[in-house]
């Protein structure tokens, strides 16, 4: 069986980014997976070996459920998977075995399902929970280095960070796997993303590790960029609305790699298509944004007047 790929509703390029928009997350997510596993299958027939780093965040679902169907039905990627490494971009502080770390997330969703074309040795997982957190950074971020990346599947937070790669963080550091803090809206996002893990502000892990976005940016052929949530249009636009790169919103620097996609669905475009039509961010889009960040229909005045600032600092028109 033969799997296509979904046409999208809207296509444009710019700063550098390729966009594309779908209807439904099914479709972004087997978008990104055909187009992966095609760059996979050819890296694999000219170099012999593939890696791929992968986000683990609801957003990647629709990706993991097309990834294993095209898997299951395609005997070239079958042999490629054979002969690729699998890499996590960030994880708590908690045993594999937890179900809010994200080892236990991409085992569960994919790497379990992979098994059988996958060796155990090819699947590189964070050691979290190892007792010297340095060490465990120093080593997993020189293997990512040293294995590639050649493939990334990553998403963008609802504050515009990459990973756990907080706004703030300078991003012309060297490549690294790093230890950070969550801010207060990564931690509102982890609670709106595993309400059953996080029912409480206080049940959120305050400490993460990340690669970094010099780490990221080190993928050498593809970063497909998969965004299905009406709650980031905010971070959307502001990563992406203008040419802009600062470490204000982390994802913005996606537009210095030279072969970035991104695949939105109408819900998270929506504030970045109204902008390159009007040429402007209204002050309705403004409250829309924020009521979305608060879990309201309209937004608060400080929360407006925090999205304004981002907007002003990424040189979009207010």
């Amino acid at each position: 069986m033969t799997v296509s790929m979904p046409k999208a509703i809207g296509s444009f390029e710019q700063f550098g980014l390729q966009f594309h928009v779908y209807e439904r997350a099914h479709d972004m997510g087997l978008a990104s997976a055909v187009a992966i596993a095609e760059e996979q299958k050819k890296i694999v027939r000219d170099v012999g070996t593939c890696s791929i780093q992968l986000m683990a965040a609801p957003s990647a679902f629709p990706f993991y459920g097309a990834y294993l169907r095209i898997a299951a039905s395609d005997a070239e990627l079958q042999s490629a998977l054979g002969r690729s490494h699998f890499f996590q971009f960030d994880d708590y502080a908690l045993p594999a075995s937890h179900p809010a770390s994200f080892r236990y997330l991409l085992n569960t969703r994919l790497f379990d399902s992979l098994k059988e074309w996958v060796p155990a040795g090819n699947i590189h997982l964070f050691q979290a929970e190892q007792s010297d957190s340095q060490c465990a950074c120093l080593d997993y971020g020189e293997l990512l280095q040293l294995k590639g990346p050649d493939l990334q599947l990553k998403g963008v937070g609802e504050n515009g960070h990459w990973g756990f790669h907080e706004p703030g963080i300078p991003l012309d550091g060297e490549p690294a796997m790093i230890q950070v803090a969550l801010s207060e809206e990564n931690v509102t996002q982890q609670m709106r993303d595993h309400p059953e893990l996080f029912p409480t502000r206080e049940s959120v892990p305050i400490e993460a590790f990340s690669a970094n976005v010099p780490l990221f940016l080190g993928t050498k052929v593809l970063i497909e960029d998969n965004i299905p949530q009406a709650s980031k249009a905010f971070a959307v636009l502001a990563g992406y609305g203008s040419a802009k790169v600062d470490a204000a919103v982390p994802t913005s620097a996606l537009k210095t790699h030279r072969n970035g996609v991104v695949r939105l669905t109408q819900a998270s475009a929506s504030a970045l298509l109204a902008y390159r039509e009007a040429g402007t961010v209204s002050e309705e889009s403004l409250v829309t944004m924020a009521g979305t960040l608060e879990g309201a229909d309209t937004g608060s005045d400080a929360k407006v007047a925090e999205l304004r600032a981002v907007l002003e600092v990424m040189e979009l028109n207010l």
